[in-house]
C-alpha cells in the first residue's frame, strides 16, 4: 500500500467515525475540537519541538485551502449539522 493509499483509507474512516459521532447527536465543533486536540497531541509527541512548531506553522499558513467537510462528504447527516 502506497502512503497516499494509507492516508486516503485512513480519512475515509475517520470521515466515517466523525460522522458517526455527529450523528449520534454530539457537537461537529465538539467533535472538531477533540480531533484537532489529539492530532496536536500526536505531533507534540512525535516530533522535535523544532518540527512541532514548523506543522503548527504550516497548519496555520494552510488555512486557505481547507475545504469545507461539505464539500468533501456527500452523507446527509453530515450536511445536516452546519
Amino acid at each position: 500500500m502506497t502512503d497516499n493509499e494509507q492516508m486516503q483509507l485512513l480519512a475515509d474512516r475517520m470521515y466515517k467515525f466523525t460522522g458517526d459521532l455527529i450523528a449520534e447527536g454530539n457537537a461537529a465543533f465538539a467533535v472538531a475540537a477533540v480531533h484537532t486536540m489529539i492530532g496536536l497531541q500526536i505531533y507534540k509527541s512525535s516530533l522535535s519541538e523544532e518540527e512541532y512548531n514548523k506543522m503548527v506553522d504550516s497548519i496555520s499558513m494552510s488555512r486557505d485551502k481547507v475545504k469545507s467537510l461539505l464539500d468533501m462528504v456527500n452523507e446527509p447527516f453530515l450536511r445536516s449539522f452546519h
